[in-house]
């Protein structure tokens, strides 16, 4: 089993050659009575153009079983899926879960969501473990997500808060309530019956769920400035075309997943990552050229720099003068151009602990460098830093591993960060099947 990390993704194939797999979400929280569970199987611009792929209370099961709500609570979810039974019209499978009510998800104990082999055995391939301090105010979350790219099937770890409940969830992914008007020839879901459970759990055929017309989808904006949605795309150049059509003063607001690049911001906008990742093969993948630009919750990766190709590993790049405003955002590549931020940083590429003993307090030290102070931070379950806040200059990094389970796979980032940017270090490692020494000071290379 592999131990996911919020933001982390990679090939189904990696885990396992099957098709049919469980996808278990488990809630706890006691603030928080019932939370609703769906499954939006949506096309490549993550628009809900089959309502029969919203699987939910109200209806159990896509065409040909191909998504099956097979287990239900008020505090978890199970679904059934066959990937070789998800048409090509859907590129991606996202989890979610919402509240209906005044409370939020910052209430939540914990969470996990789980995915198994749907064998006689119930393999579980991967897990990725949260809990309420992650989020704020949001009365949603995405959880996970299942999608296509380069021909075969990936997970990400999504782990995305959303303001609004299932009514906003369904306007996001351009569903229809029965109130609205629409031409679509194939069933929509019955989500707007009169009547709701005086219990708050989850309705039967004689009390079918109300959802009222849905809130906004996002909080209103606190200025007059126009918000542009766009949604995930791996085709260069459009994220471009839609910097180049935002107005000075405007906000371009993407959907989460991975986005194309290289792209220029020419004139003072925001954009609202909310978890999106940017890349380019080489960099720079973002250059800034105008005052007034903000970026938040927003990642930008250099994946596969050319040695000797000027800039090439550069990830964000800033022309002097223009003081960009940075929020959450986390780069895989050097930055250029923020004076604050600029020096000497000497991380490794990669954090390979290798096997460690399961259930015991292992010890690793790296040398890294940094020139200003910044802070150590990883969602890793079971690693820890020493210090965990690092002075400009030279450091022998102690990195603690404890009381991991045995036959456990730890994949995830570490951020260094420091001025609103968290530079990110890939960390893996696995803990050894049955007994095994503990490690004491190993010297890690980092590369």
């Amino acid at each position: 089993m592999q131990q996911f990390v919020r933001g982390q993704r990679a090939k189904i194939s990696a885990f396992s050659s099957a098709q049919k797999f469980e996808v278990s979400v488990a809630l706890r929280s006691s603030r928080v009575p019932v939370f609703d569970f769906v499954c939006f199987g949506v096309d490549a611009q993550a628009r809900l153009s089959d309502d029969r792929y919203m699987v939910f209370f109200n209806q159990k099961s896509a065409p040909d079983e191909a998504i099956q709500l097979v287990d239900l609570s008020d505090q978890s979810a199970r679904f059934s899926v066959d990937l070789a039974k998800v048409p090509s019209s859907v590129a991606r499978l996202v989890f979610t879960a919402s509240i209906d009510g005044t409370n939020a998800m910052r209430e939540l104990q914990t969470g996990t969501f789980t995915i198994q082999e749907a064998d006689g055995a119930k393999t579980t391939l991967l897990e990725y473990r949260f809990q309420g301090s992650d989020f704020a105010g949001e009365g949603a979350l995405m959880l996970g997500e299942l999608y296509r790219k380069d021909g075969e099937w990936r997970f990400w770890a999504q782990g995305q808060g959303f303001a609004g409940d299932l009514r906003a969830l369904l306007k996001h992914f351009g569903g229809l309530e029965d109130s609205e008007p629409t031409t679509s020839t194939t069933p929509t879901p019955a989500v707007s019956s009169a009547g709701a459970s005086p219990t708050g759990g989850k309705p039967t055929s004689s009390q079918p769920r109300t959802v009222a017309p849905p809130p906004p989808v996002s909080p209103p904006a606190t200025h007059s400035s126009p918000v542009t949605v766009i949604s995930v795309t791996s085709s260069a150049g459009l994220m471009q075309t839609q910097i180049s059509q935002t107005p000075p003063g405007g906000t371009l607001r993407l959907t989460p997943g991975e986005y194309r690049g290289p792209i220029v911001l020419d004139r003072a906008i925001t954009i609202q990552g909310q978890g999106a990742v940017v890349w380019a093969h080489n960099g720079p993948v973002v250059v800034v050229n105008s005052m007034g630009v903000m970026l938040s919750d927003l990642d930008i990766e250099v994946t596969a720099p050319e040695e000797g190709l000027a800039e090439a590993k550069v990830a964000l790049k800033v022309t002097p003068g223009m003081q960009p405003r940075l929020e959450n955002v986390r780069i895989r590549g050097e930055v250029e151009g923020i004076a604050s931020i600029e020096g000497d940083w000497k991380l490794p590429d990669t954090l390979d602990l290798g096997e460690f003993a399961p259930r015991a307090i292992n010890s690793y030290r790296v040398q890294v460098e940094v020139p200003n102070e910044c802070e150590l931070k990883t969602s890793v379950a079971g690693v820890s830093f020493v210090p965990a806040r690092l002075a400009s200059g030279p450091h022998e990094l102690e990195i603690r591993v404890e009381n991991v389970g045995a036959d456990t796979f730890l994949a995830g980032i570490v951020e260094f960060k420091s001025g609103g940017i968290a530079r990110t270090v890939a960390l893996s490692g696995r803990a050894a099947h049955g007994e095994r020494e503990a490690v004491c000071g190993r010297i890690l290379s980092g590369n």
